[in-house]
């Protein structure tokens, strides 16, 4: 666990810091206090750098890379956005959830923090309404935060103003994708948006706009008011300070959230979940959510980090840990997470739309028995085009699964072909060859 000091999560036998009181009773507020009455916002950009923070949202950029860039764009009468993320795209992740109905005032200060160092004055915090706890108790605590005077009109008596609006939806897999959120914003059809520009050049409403995961903002307070050191004090040579991860034993949906310095291994995230692993018991371990690659338990040494998973074919991805039991054909894993994808894909461009349903219909034909090694040779070509032509995050990653299920466990797909599964767990699910109709 990360030191006391620098955690995200409130430990359990304790009060959550939910009420303005609780938060302040332990510091909390003291770094948007001393960033506004002691530090310029070019000075608090300078401080996120020297801590080496990254974002928490799965892609690992650094924080104070896209807090300047925003701050340096050009904009319209002076005008730019945070967007907070605390959507949680795959519903297993309790990341945003706990922040918010644990901690919600360390999101709130980090927006603002965020806000004020890249000169916004209008934030919105993005959840899903379907989660009503995390979502009445960051409105709670929104609203007396503006009571308080901690957020709206001259904050603290400085000359600093902001205004957070929450916005609940829910909208799938998608609705948590960075351009895609943007969209609903403003009120439009959720679809992926064309990059570059990027948001921080042209965002929401056409301004230079901050979208950050609500985990990656609620370390802010924490760098400003304990210094860039004490949080490079935890994780690893590349990535500083803590994750929240969401990990779930074998053949179990709600899973157990634990936090861990970046660098501790795969092994050490089962531990501290209580979720115990072994050939008797699990199969492989998936790192990164819907969209994570499947790693066999040899690689449980692996450090949690985004280029050591990269390298296996996993990634940081959602922050979730799914042990898989030890009976599953991993050829039929494959299958089901390609059709739930291609069910979640917006529908924009052609290579996520077409490509990850193309990739499920031939999985169900290996499935059934009506595969051929070519399907293997099919596969692998699409694991490359998909995300080489897709508009965003969700079809460049949407292949892990298949990609590592054919990497680790290719006895599984060769089992499929000579016409038996290896683990005597599937049925058939179509009856004829997936086949594609060429229409103009």
């Amino acid at each position: 666990m990360p030191d006391s000091s620098t955690s995200l999560l409130v430990a359990d036998g304790k009060a959550a810091l939910t009420s303005y009181a609780a938060y302040t009773q332990q510091g909390g507020y003291q770094a948007l206090r001393q960033a506004l009455g002691q530090m310029s916002p070019a000075d608090i950009i300078a401080e996120v750098q020297a801590a080496g923070l990254r974002g928490r949202g799965g892609s690992g950029v650094s924080a104070a890379s896209k807090m300047s860039l925003v701050a340096n764009a050009q904009a319209q009468e002076g005008q730019r956005y945070v967007v907070c993320n605390a959507y949680d795209a795959d519903t297993r992740s309790l990341a945003a959830q706990a922040l918010l109905e644990r901690n919600p005032h360390a999101v709130l200060e980090g927006i603002a923090l965020a806000a004020y160092a890249v000169g916004a004055t209008e934030a919105f915090l993005y959840l899903r309404s379907t989660r009503e706890p995390a979502a009445q108790t960051a409105q709670a605590a929104l609203r007396e935060a503006v009571e308080q005077g901690a957020l709206g009109r001259n904050i603290f008596g400085s000359r600093f103003s902001l205004a957070i609006t929450a916005v609940g939806v829910e909208r799938g897999f998608m609705g948590g994708e960075e351009t895609s959120m943007l969209e609903i914003i403003k009120g439009r059809p959720m679809k992926a948006q064309q990059r570059p520009p990027y948001p921080t050049e042209v965002g929401l409403y056409a301004q230079p706009t901050l979208v950050q995961n609500a985990e990656t903002l609620a370390n802010l307070p924490t760098i400003i008011a304990r210094g860039a050191q004490a949080f490079k004090a935890t994780g690893s040579q590349t990535t500083s300070g803590a994750k929240l991860l969401t990990v779930l034993a074998p053949g179990q949906t709600t899973g157990a959230l634990v936090e861990l310095p970046f660098g501790a291994t795969l092994a050490q995230a089962l531990r501290d979940a209580r979720v115990e692993v072994s050939e008797a018991t699990a199969r492989a371990v998936v790192v990164g959510g819907m969209e994570g690659g499947a790693l066999p338990l040899a690689q449980l040494d692996t450090p949690f980090d985004f280029e050591s998973l990269q390298e296996l074919g996993a990634i940081v991805g959602a922050g979730v840990i799914e042990a898989l039991p030890a009976n599953t054909c991993m050829a039929h894993w494959a299958m089901e997470r390609a059709t739930y994808l291609s069910k979640e894909s917006c529908g924009k461009c052609v290579p996520c739309r077409v490509g990850v349903k193309r990739v499920a219909g031939l999985l169900e034909g290996i499935i059934s028995g009506l595969g051929t090694q070519n399907d293997l040779t099919v596969l692998t070509e699409f694991s490359q085009y998909i995300p080489d032509g897709s508009l965003c995050g969700f079809g460049v990653n949407a292949v892990h699964p298949i990609v590592t299920a054919m990497q680790y466990f290719a006895d599984d797909f060769t089992a499929h072909l000579e016409g038996r599964c290896p683990t005597g767990t599937c049925e058939p699910v179509r009856a004829h060859r997936y086949a594609t109709k060429h229409v103009l």
